[in-house]
């Protein structure tokens, strides 16, 4: 898991630049919860544009034509502020594997939702759309009950294999302060 330190280039990649974060915007029922998310790699942020602009096009939020040559990547630096309370998910353990589940489905480890209710920055390991059926399938009890030592093992041993990136919720006005708008790239624009 890649520290978040002072100066450090975050990633957002989306079908619209983001200048300006509006936390009201963000979805529930991510990762880590509400927040804004990026990412310190630039390619995990170039992956996640298609997958944002079909996402767009499906909710009416951008016309049925919308280009994909016009998604963004907004860039980021990260300003430390020792006032800001960070947890960080060292790898893709127990711990982990609860908090994801209980964002997505409540009732699961409330513990560690209340924990959790004031930390402002959360990173850890990323469950995207490549892992989200593992996730649909622990949550549903098809390894076993959430929570066994043997039900938690078979579900990280299934994610793991997907080589699983960073990811970095701010999720409070205060971790928003800490970043710095650098600037937007068009997707149709960066050369691969």
């Amino acid at each position: 898991m890649i520290e978040l330190k002072d100066g450090m280039l975050l990633y957002h990649g989306s079908y619209t630049g983001i200048s300006r974060i509006d936390l009201d915007k963000c979805t529930r029922g991510l990762d880590f919860g509400k927040g804004f998310y990026l990412t310190s790699s630039f390619e995990q942020a170039y992956a996640y544009v298609p997958l944002s602009v079909k996402k767009a096009v499906r909710l009416g939020i951008v016309p049925d034509d919308f280009n994909l040559e016009d998604g963004i990547i907004s860039v980021y630096r990260f300003h430390y502020d020792p006032n800001l309370l960070i947890h960080s998910f060292l790898s893709a353990n127990p711990e982990w594997l609860h908090f994801v589940s209980a964002n997505r489905n409540q009732s699961l480890f409330p513990e560690l939702l209340k924990k959790h209710r004031t930390t402002d920055i959360i990173t850890g390991k990323i469950a995207d759309d490549q892992t989200a059926r593992v996730l649909q399938q622990y949550i549903g009890g098809y390894f076993g009950t959430p929570g066994h030592p043997d039900t938690d093992k078979e579900a990280i041993d299934q994610l793991l294999p997907n080589r699983l990136q960073d990811q970095f919720c701010f999720r409070t006005e205060d971790a928003v302060k800490s970043l710095e708008f650098v600037r937007s790239d068009r997707y149709g624009d960066i050369k691969r």
